[in-house]
């Protein structure tokens, strides 16, 4: 049974647009695997190790225990959504041709688990709707942009930053 648990052989870019979800897949076939070997798996680092290429070896070579490596490996592949652009995915995506509702919700409940969304007040709800259709009625594509690299952004600061930008192109083109 562990052989068909046993998961392929990690050799993941960590820049690859899709690294986080290959990772989480590829740590869940790891863990099931290990789970299943039970008392048989003494070293979970050795095995690790012998379950990786080594490209993704040179980043948990100095580590001594199975947990540090992980954690390691986690930090390189899984980071922190931009909350401003995936905000901005969620509130622009339609429905495109030939894609049913059920299809085009699911893709709406995709993009919608890394707009980091959390308990907040009504009034500070309220601020974080008004940034997002501030930014998204820019008719500027150059403002938009530069706002949605930002990881975390106020409506205070949604507005100064393209304020600036805007002073400076129309103090440029006269």
């Amino acid at each position: 049974m562990e052989k068909l648990l046993k998961p392929a052989r990690l050799d993941l870019d960590p820049n690859f647009p899709f690294a986080a979800k290959e990772w989480r897949h590829w740590h869940k076939m790891f863990s099931y695997f290990i789970q299943e070997c039970g008392e048989r798996t003494q070293n979970k680092l050795r095995t690790l190790v012998n379950s990786v290429g080594h490209n993704v070896y040179e980043y948990i070579e100095e580590c001594v225990d199975d947990d540090t490596a992980i954690s390691t490996l986690e930090k390189l592949y899984v980071q922190a959504p931009n909350e401003i652009f995936t905000r901005h995915l969620l509130a622009t995506r339609q429905q495109k041709a030939g894609e049913t509702l059920d299809e085009f919700l699911r893709e709406l409940r995709k993009l919608g688990k890394d707009c980091n969304l959390k308990s907040v007040s009504a009034e500070q709800y309220r601020e974080e709707l008004i940034r997002d259709d501030f930014i998204n009625g820019l008719p500027s594509p150059m403002i938009r942009q530069h706002l949605l690299e930002n990881k975390t952004l106020d409506l205070q600061a949604a507005y100064d930053q393209p304020s600036s930008l805007d002073l400076a192109q129309r103090n440029a083109s006269f």
